[in-house]
C-alpha cells in the first residue's frame, strides 16, 4: 500500500537489535514509498535511542501498527486500549523470540520467560489476527507466517576485498552482549587457543562478559569475572549505536553466537545479517546449521562443527578460500534481504 504510515511499538534501547532494525527501516522508507515511525505513547524508550529513531507522539498518525514483542509484555491495559485506535486488520504482531507456539525450553531458558505460554497467546490474539516470526525451515507454528523482520545492512566491505589478517587490529572479535552466551564464549576462547596458528588478538565488545551480571537476569548474564581477561581477551563496552557493522570489520573472524533457545527454534537474529555485511569471516556455532536456508550450502565451511579449533585455524590459514565463498553469500543474501526488500514485504502483510 503506497503511502502507508507504519507505526512501530516495542521496547527500544540503544544497544538492542530491534532499535537498529527500525532505524534501517526508516532509512529505506522513502525509497519504498511509505513512512515509518516509533510510537512514544506505546513504546518503552531508554532516552539515548530517542535521537536515533523517528518518534511519533500521536497514534492517529498511523495507518498501520506493528507491535514488536521480545522479552516482556510491555503494554499496560490503557495502552492496549489505545492500540484499538488503529483498526484490527491493520495491526500485526512481530514475535522475534518465538513466544507464539508450543512451550520450548533450552536448559533454564524458555520461550515463555516470566509469563506463561497461554498469556502470550492471549496477548497476541487480543491485539491482532496476524503474527509474524523470523523462523527458518518452514516450521512456523499454526497461526504464524514467516517474516525475517531483520534485514542485511548495506555491504560495508566485500569479503574478497578484505584486508589481510596482519593488517587488522583483531584476529577474532565478538560484538554483542552476554545473553545466554557464556558457555559458547568460553568454548570459543578455548578453541582459539588450541587453533593452529593460535589466535591471540581477540576482543569482546558488549555487556556482562565480566564483572557483575544483570541483577534481574542472573542466569542469562552470568559469567566468571576476570576469566576472559586471564585468557588474554580484551573486553570493552558496547560499540556506539550504528557502528556494529563497522566494528565487526576490524577483525578477520567474527563469531555468530545465538542464544541456544533461539537456535532451537531456528530463529533469525540481527548478527546473522550484520556479520555478512561487515565482510569479516563468520564463525557459526555448531547448532546454527539451519542457516543453510539463508546462506546456502556453503554454510558448512563456516560452521565450527565438532572441531572448532581446526575450523578457526583453517579460517586464518586459508582466508582467501573462505572469502571467495563469503562474497557470493554476501551478494545473494543482500539481494533478498536488503532493507528495501524487507520493508516492501512488510507492507504486503499490511494490505
Amino acid at each position: 500500500m503506497t503511502g502507508a504510515r507504519i507505526l512501530f511499538a516495542g521496547v527500544f534501547h540503544w544497544n538492542a537489535g530491534s532499535s537498529h532494525m527500525i532505524a534501517e527501516y526508516a532509512k529505506a522508507a522513502c525509497e519504498v514509498g511509505c513512512e515509518v515511525g516509533v510510537s512514544t505513547q506505546l513504546s518503552s524508550l531508554d532516552g539515548t535511542v530517542n535521537a536515533q529513531l523517528p518518534l511519533v507522539d500521536d497514534i492517529t498518525w498511523a495507518t498501520h501498527l506493528v507491535l514488536v514483542f521480545e522479552g516482556k509484555h510491555f503494554l499496560t491495559a490503557q495502552q492496549r486500549e489505545l492500540c484499538e485506535t488503529v483498526p484490527r486488520h491493520r495491526r500485526l504482531v512481530i514475535d522475534p523470540d518465538g513466544h507464539w507456539g508450543p512451550y520450548v525450553a533450552a536448559g533454564p531458558d524458555d520461550n515463555a520467560g516470566p509469563y506463561s505460554s497461554e498469556s502470550w497467546h492471549r496477548l497476541y490474539k487480543d491485539l491482532s489476527d496476524l503474527i509474524l516470526q523470523p523462523r527458518l525451515g518452514g516450521e512456523v507454528p499454526d497461526g504464524v507466517e514467516f517474516f525475517s523482520y531483520f534485514g542485511m545492512p548495506e555491504i560495508h566491505g566485500l569479503a574478497t576485498a578484505f584486508p589481510e589478517s596482519a593488517a587488522l587490529p583483531y584476529e577474532l572479535q565478538y560484538v554483542g552482549a552476554n545473553w545466554w552466551r557464556w558457555s559458547e564464549m568460553t568454548d570459543l576462547v578455548q578453541a582459539a587457543a588450541a587453533a593452529r596458528p593460535r589466535i591471540r588478538r581477540i576482543r569482546v565488545c558488549g555487556r556482562w562478559w565480566t564483572g557483575d551480571p544483570h541483577p534481574d537476569h542472573l542466569a542469562a548474564t552470568g559469567n566468571r569475572p576476570g576469566w576472559l581477561e586471564e585468557q588474554g581477551v580484551e573486553v570493552v563496552p558496547p560499540v556506539p549505536f550504528g557502528h556494529v557493522v563497522s566494528a565487526m570489520s576490524t577483525a578477520t573472524i567474527t563469531p555468530v553466537l545465538a542464544r541456544p533457545l533461539l537456535a532451537r527454534l531456528k530463529l533469525l537474529t540481527p548478527r546473522m545479517f550484520e556479520t555478512l555485511a561487515s565482510g569479516s569471516i563468520p564463525a557459526l556455532s555448531p547448532h546454527l546449521g539451519y542457516l543453510s536456508a539463508l546462506y546456502g550450502d556453503d554454510v558448512e565451511h563456516f560452521l565450527l562443527g565438532d572441531d572448532p579449533a581446526d575450523v578457526l585455524g583453517r579460517m586464518l590459514r586459508e582466508p582467501a578460500r573462505h572469502r571467495e565463498r563469503l562474497a557470493v553469500i554476501q551478494r545473494q543474501v543482500y539481494q533478498r534481504f536488503n532493507y528495501r526488500s524487507v520493508l516492501t514485504e512488510l507492507i504486503q502483510f499490511t494490505r
